[in-house]
This record gives structure tokens, C-alpha cells and sequence, in this order.
């Protein structure tokens, strides 16, 4: 348990890190930069059959991908050094080969299956609370009978967020199909209850089943964790 808790140390201190980003990148973007950097090394990784890469490949990718000017206004967007940046990711390492700063991305080593419990108390709470949910992990809110399927892709992001975006895709998904007047009327149920949790008027319990153990609760003042 100490093991499994040091090796998560990075991982939760780059969630704690998103909160300051919240102001300039959204969680959604950290993602899909954190996905580019994946999917860059992987490719030059193949191409150049190296495992050591330099960083000022994915610097120059990144910064034209994403529309900032030069690296110094992408490191003001996220408050800090890229380097640094990368070095929270537990499976991405960074070190300096022949002075140049260079980066190997690891892949991430599952752990034991869990159950995460989180305690809604407040609106606060919700946006205040980092998840990183891992591909194959679901979310179960046991009072409306709903969950949150896995959908083999990570989400970072918000638990308001979260909830919103589920709230809005089973919105489309009711428009977007033919059902009976009844079952529409179910489902735009489960999608109003889903708003109403926006505003927590009381607690409820949101139980994350993580079989990978990959995903991640910051703060967990108010989490459970239980073996799955």
C-alpha cells in the first residue's frame, strides 16, 4: 500500500497542478496534449527507433497544433516549465543526453482493481475536484440508477464537468433517436435529475468502478477506496 501510494505521488501532484490551470488551459485541453505528446513519441519513436527523444520536437509540434506563438506563451498558459510539466506524468521520464533535454513515454502498468466512493456535498466540491477517468473505468450513481460507461478514452477533467458532459451526450442521445413518447420522457428524466445534481440541494454518492486502478481523485478528503 506505501509502494502503490509513492508511485501515485506524481500523477496526483500534476492533478493538484490542474487547478491552477483552470484559468488559462481547461482540463480538456491538458488532455489533448498530454494524448499529442502519446501519440508523437509513439510515432518518432517507431520512425527514429530510439527510445530517448528530444523535447524540442514535441515543443515546436505542440505550440503549432495548438495555436500558441512560441513556447514562452505556452508555458504562460500553463503556469510553469514544460519540462516540468512532463516530468508529473508518472510514466513520461525527462533527463538531459548530450545537453539535450529528452523524453521517454512509458506505458502505464495497470494496478489492483478498486472501488472509489466519493461523498457529494456541495457545487463547490464538484468543481473543485479533479478525476482522471482511466478508459475502462465506469461511474455509477447508485440514487438515479445511472452510470457512466467506460468508453476506452481518458477524461480529465472536472466532476461538474464530468456530470455535464454526460448530462448533454444523453440529451443528443434522446434527439437523435426515435424512441416512444414514454421513452423519451424516461430518459429527458435521467437527464433533468442529472442537472439537478449540478446544484448537490443534498449529498449524493458517486462510485467509481476502476478495474486498471489507473484513474485518480484529487482532493481525496472525501473518497472511499475499496478493493473492486
Amino acid at each position: 500500500a506505501i509502494l502503490d501510494h509513492l508511485l501515485r505521488q506524481p500523477f496526483i501532484l500534476l492533478l493538484r497542478m490542474l487547478g491552477a490551470f483552470r484559468r488559462n488551459v481547461s482540463h480538456q485541453e491538458i488532455e489533448r496534449i498530454l494524448s499529442e505528446i502519446e501519440a508523437w513519441y509513439e510515432t518518432s519513436h517507431e520512425q527514429a527507433g530510439v527510445e530517448w527523444l528530444p523535447v524540442d520536437g514535441i515543443c515546436n509540434f505542440l505550440c503549432h497544433d495548438l495555436g500558441y506563438e512560441d513556447m514562452d506563451e505556452f508555458e504562460d498558459a500553463i503556469q510553469g516549465d514544460f519540462k516540468d510539466f512532463l516530468s508529473a506524468f508518472p510514466h513520461i521520464e525527462v533527463c538531459e543526453l548530450d545537453s539535450r533535454v529528452c523524453l521517454k513515454v512509458r506505458s502505464m502498468e495497470p494496478k489492483p482493481p478498486r472501488k472509489l466512493m466519493i461523498n457529494v456535498e456541495s457545487p463547490a466540491q464538484l468543481l473543485d475536484t479533479t478525476f482522471m477517468k482511466a478508459v475502462d473505468a465506469e461511474v455509477d450513481i447508485p440514487h438515479l440508477s445511472f452510470t457512466i460507461y467506460a468508453n476506452q478514452r481518458r477524461h480529465i477533467d472536472s466532476l461538474y464537468h464530468h456530470l455535464v458532459v454526460a448530462r448533454d451526450e444523453l440529451e443528443a442521445h434522446c434527439s437523435n433517436l426515435g424512441e416512444t413518447a414514454a421513452e423519451r420522457a424516461n430518459i429527458m428524466e435521467t437527464v433533468n435529475s442529472l442537472g439537478h445534481l449540478l446544484d448537490v440541494r443534498t449529498p449524493f454518492v458517486m462510485v467509481i468502478k476502476d478495474p486498471s486502478g489507473l484513474s485518480e481523485v484529487v482532493p481525496t478528503e472525501h473518497v472511499i477506496s475499496e478493493s473492486l
